[in-house]
Protein backbone atom coordinates (compact mmCIF):
# COMPACT_ATOMS: atom_id res chain seq x y z
CA UNK A 1 0.00 0.00 0.00
CA UNK A 2 3.02 2.42 0.76
CA UNK A 3 4.69 1.54 -2.32
CA UNK A 4 1.54 1.93 -4.47
CA UNK A 5 0.83 5.21 -2.51
CA UNK A 6 4.66 6.22 -3.01
CA UNK A 7 4.44 5.89 -6.91
CA UNK A 8 1.01 7.86 -7.24
CA UNK A 9 2.59 10.76 -5.25
CA UNK A 10 5.89 10.72 -7.80
CA UNK A 11 3.37 10.38 -10.63
CA UNK A 12 1.46 13.37 -9.25
CA UNK A 13 4.85 15.47 -8.66
CA UNK A 14 5.96 14.77 -12.43
CA UNK A 15 2.33 15.67 -13.63
CA UNK A 16 2.45 19.17 -11.39
CA UNK A 17 6.36 19.88 -12.91
CA UNK A 18 5.57 19.29 -16.41
CA UNK A 19 1.92 20.90 -16.35
CA UNK A 20 4.16 24.04 -14.45
CA UNK A 21 6.52 24.20 -17.27
CA UNK A 22 4.22 24.25 -19.90
CA UNK A 23 1.79 26.94 -18.50
CA UNK A 24 5.36 28.65 -17.60
CA UNK A 25 6.54 28.61 -21.67
CA UNK A 26 2.62 29.57 -22.20
CA UNK A 27 3.21 32.94 -20.39
CA UNK A 28 6.52 33.70 -21.67
CA UNK A 29 5.48 33.39 -24.84
CA UNK A 30 1.83 35.40 -24.38
CA UNK A 31 4.34 38.18 -23.07
CA UNK A 32 6.52 38.08 -26.23
CA UNK A 33 3.44 38.79 -27.96
CA UNK A 34 2.18 41.11 -25.98
CA UNK A 35 5.28 43.32 -25.50
CA UNK A 36 7.54 42.37 -28.74
CA UNK A 37 10.30 44.07 -27.46
CA UNK A 38 11.23 41.97 -24.54
CA UNK A 39 12.09 38.90 -26.96
CA UNK A 40 15.97 38.39 -27.34
CA UNK A 41 17.01 39.33 -30.37
CA UNK A 42 18.40 35.72 -31.36
CA UNK A 43 14.42 34.60 -31.30
CA UNK A 44 12.99 37.72 -33.51
CA UNK A 45 12.27 37.51 -37.10
CA UNK A 46 15.28 37.85 -39.23
CA UNK A 47 15.38 40.39 -42.15
CA UNK A 48 15.27 43.92 -42.50
CA UNK A 49 12.22 46.64 -41.96
CA UNK A 50 11.91 49.79 -43.67
CA UNK A 51 9.30 51.63 -42.71
CA UNK A 52 8.01 55.20 -45.20
CA UNK A 53 5.61 57.85 -44.85
CA UNK A 54 4.77 60.16 -47.59
CA UNK A 55 4.42 63.60 -45.55
CA UNK A 56 3.13 65.24 -48.94
CA UNK A 57 2.01 65.08 -52.50
CA UNK A 58 2.46 67.68 -54.98
CA UNK A 59 1.61 67.94 -58.76
CA UNK A 60 3.89 69.15 -61.07
CA UNK A 61 3.97 70.74 -64.64
CA UNK A 62 7.91 70.44 -65.74
CA UNK A 63 8.80 70.32 -69.11
CA UNK A 64 11.57 68.45 -69.97
CA UNK A 65 13.42 69.74 -73.25
CA UNK A 66 16.62 68.22 -73.44
CA UNK A 67 18.14 64.98 -71.68
CA UNK A 68 22.01 64.65 -71.09
CA UNK A 69 23.96 61.96 -71.31
CA UNK A 70 26.81 62.40 -68.38
CA UNK A 71 29.73 60.85 -67.96
CA UNK A 72 32.62 62.06 -65.66
CA UNK A 73 35.58 61.12 -62.95
CA UNK A 74 36.39 62.83 -59.61
CA UNK A 75 38.75 62.85 -57.43
CA UNK A 76 39.45 63.75 -54.31
CA UNK A 77 42.89 63.76 -52.20
CA UNK A 78 44.02 63.77 -48.03
CA UNK A 79 47.03 63.91 -46.79
CA UNK A 80 48.90 64.37 -43.12
CA UNK A 81 50.96 66.92 -42.34
CA UNK A 82 53.47 67.69 -39.53
CA UNK A 83 52.99 71.48 -39.05
CA UNK A 84 53.40 73.28 -42.32
CA UNK A 85 55.33 69.63 -43.90
CA UNK A 86 53.66 67.09 -45.69
CA UNK A 87 54.30 63.67 -44.83
CA UNK A 88 55.64 62.04 -47.38
CA UNK A 89 53.67 58.51 -48.13
CA UNK A 90 50.59 59.45 -45.84
CA UNK A 91 48.56 60.24 -49.02
CA UNK A 92 44.77 58.76 -49.53
CA UNK A 93 43.23 59.25 -53.02
CA UNK A 94 40.07 58.28 -54.41
CA UNK A 95 39.03 58.29 -58.49
CA UNK A 96 34.67 58.05 -58.39
CA UNK A 97 33.55 57.47 -62.38
CA UNK A 98 29.91 58.59 -62.44
CA UNK A 99 27.55 58.19 -65.69
CA UNK A 100 23.69 59.46 -65.30
CA UNK A 101 21.24 60.92 -67.45
CA UNK A 102 20.65 64.80 -66.79
CA UNK A 103 17.28 66.56 -67.88
CA UNK A 104 16.79 70.14 -68.54
CA UNK A 105 14.15 72.19 -69.13
CA UNK A 106 11.57 74.73 -67.22
CA UNK A 107 8.31 74.83 -65.42
CA UNK A 108 5.36 74.75 -67.89
CA UNK A 109 3.17 76.57 -65.15
CA UNK A 110 5.43 79.65 -65.20
CA UNK A 111 4.81 80.05 -69.28
CA UNK A 112 2.90 83.18 -69.65
CA UNK A 113 1.24 83.36 -73.54
CA UNK A 114 -0.49 86.66 -74.20
CA UNK A 115 -2.77 87.82 -77.58
CA UNK A 116 -0.49 89.91 -79.54
CA UNK A 117 -3.38 90.61 -82.16
CA UNK A 118 -3.84 89.41 -85.73
CA UNK A 119 -3.20 85.82 -84.87
CA UNK A 120 0.11 86.35 -83.05
CA UNK A 121 1.26 85.52 -79.81
CA UNK A 122 3.85 86.30 -77.37
CA UNK A 123 4.65 83.16 -75.36
CA UNK A 124 7.18 84.49 -72.01
CA UNK A 125 8.88 80.98 -71.41
CA UNK A 126 10.40 81.19 -67.43
CA UNK A 127 14.16 80.41 -66.54
CA UNK A 128 15.91 77.09 -67.46
CA UNK A 129 16.56 74.58 -64.92
CA UNK A 130 18.09 71.21 -64.00
CA UNK A 131 15.04 68.88 -63.39
CA UNK A 132 16.18 65.95 -62.15
CA UNK A 133 18.42 62.64 -63.13
CA UNK A 134 17.38 59.38 -64.43
CA UNK A 135 19.48 56.24 -64.26
CA UNK A 136 22.69 57.02 -61.54
CA UNK A 137 25.58 54.81 -61.50
CA UNK A 138 29.10 55.60 -59.45
CA UNK A 139 31.84 53.47 -58.94
CA UNK A 140 35.51 53.90 -57.46
CA UNK A 141 37.46 53.34 -59.84
CA UNK A 142 41.03 53.67 -58.08
CA UNK A 143 42.18 54.12 -54.53
CA UNK A 144 45.64 55.00 -53.36
CA UNK A 145 46.68 54.50 -49.72
CA UNK A 146 50.20 55.39 -49.00
CA UNK A 147 52.57 53.44 -46.83
CA UNK A 148 52.07 56.24 -43.74
CA UNK A 149 48.03 56.24 -44.23
CA UNK A 150 47.23 55.08 -41.47
CA UNK A 151 47.09 58.25 -39.68
CA UNK A 152 45.39 60.44 -43.01
CA UNK A 153 41.70 61.06 -42.59
CA UNK A 154 39.43 58.52 -44.70
CA UNK A 155 38.15 59.91 -47.84
CA UNK A 156 34.22 60.18 -47.38
CA UNK A 157 32.71 58.43 -50.38
CA UNK A 158 29.13 59.49 -50.29
CA UNK A 159 30.40 62.64 -49.89
CA UNK A 160 32.15 62.52 -53.04
CA UNK A 161 29.19 61.71 -54.57
CA UNK A 162 26.95 63.93 -53.03
CA UNK A 163 29.11 66.81 -54.51
CA UNK A 164 29.16 65.95 -57.73
CA UNK A 165 25.89 67.64 -58.66
CA UNK A 166 26.00 71.08 -56.78
CA UNK A 167 23.76 74.33 -57.60
CA UNK A 168 27.10 75.68 -59.52
CA UNK A 169 27.34 72.50 -61.84
CA UNK A 170 23.51 72.23 -62.61
CA UNK A 171 23.95 75.80 -63.38
CA UNK A 172 26.63 75.02 -66.17
CA UNK A 173 24.76 72.32 -67.61
CA UNK A 174 22.24 74.49 -68.06
CA UNK A 175 23.69 77.66 -69.20
CA UNK A 176 26.25 75.58 -71.58
CA UNK A 177 22.96 73.87 -73.25
CA UNK A 178 20.97 77.26 -73.38
CA UNK A 179 20.86 77.73 -76.98
CA UNK A 180 19.54 74.25 -77.66
CA UNK A 181 16.56 74.68 -74.77
CA UNK A 182 15.61 77.59 -76.19
CA UNK A 183 14.81 76.04 -79.61
CA UNK A 184 13.27 73.17 -78.42
CA UNK A 185 11.24 75.52 -76.13
CA UNK A 186 10.04 77.23 -79.89
CA UNK A 187 9.56 74.18 -81.53
CA UNK A 188 7.66 72.59 -78.82
CA UNK A 189 5.25 75.47 -78.63
CA UNK A 190 4.91 75.87 -82.26
CA UNK A 191 4.45 72.13 -82.84
CA UNK A 192 1.13 72.74 -80.37
CA UNK A 193 -0.12 75.88 -82.00
CA UNK A 194 0.88 75.04 -85.59
CA UNK A 195 -0.95 71.11 -85.21
CA UNK A 196 -4.53 73.54 -84.41
CA UNK A 197 -3.69 76.66 -86.22
CA UNK A 198 -1.21 76.37 -88.92
CA UNK A 199 -1.33 79.99 -89.24
CA UNK A 200 -0.65 80.78 -86.11
CA UNK A 201 2.42 82.92 -85.18
CA UNK A 202 4.35 83.11 -82.09
CA UNK A 203 7.12 85.56 -80.58
CA UNK A 204 9.32 83.59 -77.89
CA UNK A 205 10.98 85.48 -75.29
CA UNK A 206 13.16 84.10 -72.59
CA UNK A 207 13.69 84.42 -68.86
CA UNK A 208 17.13 84.74 -67.69
CA UNK A 209 18.24 83.99 -64.29
CA UNK A 210 19.61 86.98 -61.72
CA UNK A 211 23.11 87.76 -62.68
CA UNK A 212 23.53 86.17 -66.30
Amino acid sequence: MKKLFKKQTTVMMVIAIVLSFVLGICGVIGAFYAFPGLMPPSLREKGRTDTQVIHSMQRTKEVSLLRLGVTGIISRENKSHFFSMEIPGSERAQFIQYTFDAKLGFEGKDVVIKEAGDNTFDVAIPEFKFIGYDHPEYRVVVAQNGALSFGTQQIDTLDMVNNILTDKAKKEYVDSNRDILEEQAKSFYTSIVQSVSPDTKLNFTFQQAEGD
